[in-house]
């Protein structure tokens, strides 16, 4: 209800204070310069990431990000998701036409053993908070994905952040894409968790070589989140609501 309220207001903002020039525009199709500008102070603060709003794609939640992924993999592509995983990773890269190898996690997360004998050049993992196990990976691990992307300049590690701002005990863990030196990181969040699946607005941080070969194979592709619910999400973040709701759910879930 308190995000409601709060997104109640920054839509009222919007419409009552942004020119009609910007209220119907046609987004990009990476997402309004705004709402990128917003996503790439917050990941700075939050998540430590040096992030250049030219390099965040805005889309419909997460699977619309795998979705955008997958177009722009070969066919042909092998990719590396966890078992036990979230299926709907599996199924969109299934569906469009990769070949999926589902591999097996040990304490540390996805198995860099399985990894490199997998054949697999995109590997796709969670290692903030691994759904369905809830494992964190490790450091160590985190370094040895990175080193195995590095290798080759055809990797990438695709790494679904989707429920960093809840991790409720031990030390703050960095991201892969704040260690990743080799620019082989694909960033991925959505707003899903933060502030409740109705709201189906999601992202993707690429690296810099990629945004730009990703930009004259996708440059096409429509945004999927409309312009409206773009700068209310804009004016939610730039107002600092969005960070203090994050942080009152935070405070109210530890209690729990």
């Amino acid at each position: 209800a308190g995000a409601a309220r709060l997104w109640e207001r920054s839509l009222r903002d919007a419409l009552a204070h942004e020119p009609d020039s910007v209220l119907y525009q046609t987004p990009p199709s990476r997402g309004l310069p705004r709402l990128r500008q917003a996503i790439a102070s917050h990941l700075e603060r939050a998540r430590g990431m040096t992030v250049e709003p030219e390099r965040v794609v805005v889309a419909a939640g997460a699977q619309s990000i795998y979705a955008m992924l997958a177009l722009y993999l070969r066919k042909s592509e092998v990719v590396a998701v966890e078992d036990p995983g979230y299926a709907p990773v599996a199924k969109t890269y299934a569906a469009a036409g990769l070949s999926v190898r589902h591999l097996p996690m040990d304490a540390d997360g996805l198995s860099a053993r399985a990894l490199r004998a997998s054949g697999a050049r995109v590997a796709h993992v969670m290692p903030s908070h691994q759904f369905p196990t809830g494992r964190v990976m490790s450091v160590a691990r985190r370094y040895e994905l990175l080193g195995w992307a590095a290798e080759d300049a055809s990797r990438l590690v695709v790494e679904d952040d989707f429920d960093c701002e809840f991790r409720m005990a031990g030390r703050p863990v960095p991201p892969l894409a704040a260690l990743d030196g080799a620019g082989r990181v694909v960033y991925a969040n959505t707003f899903s968790k933060t502030l409740g699946g109705a709201f189906r607005i999601g992202y993707m941080v690429l690296p810099e070589a990629l945004a730009e070969r990703f930009r004259d194979r996708l440059g096409f592709y429509a945004c999927t989140v409309g312009a409206l619910e773009q700068l209310t999400l804009a004016r939610f973040m730039e107002s600092g609501d969005y960070e203090r709701h994050v942080n009152r759910q935070r405070t109210r879930y530890r209690r729990r």
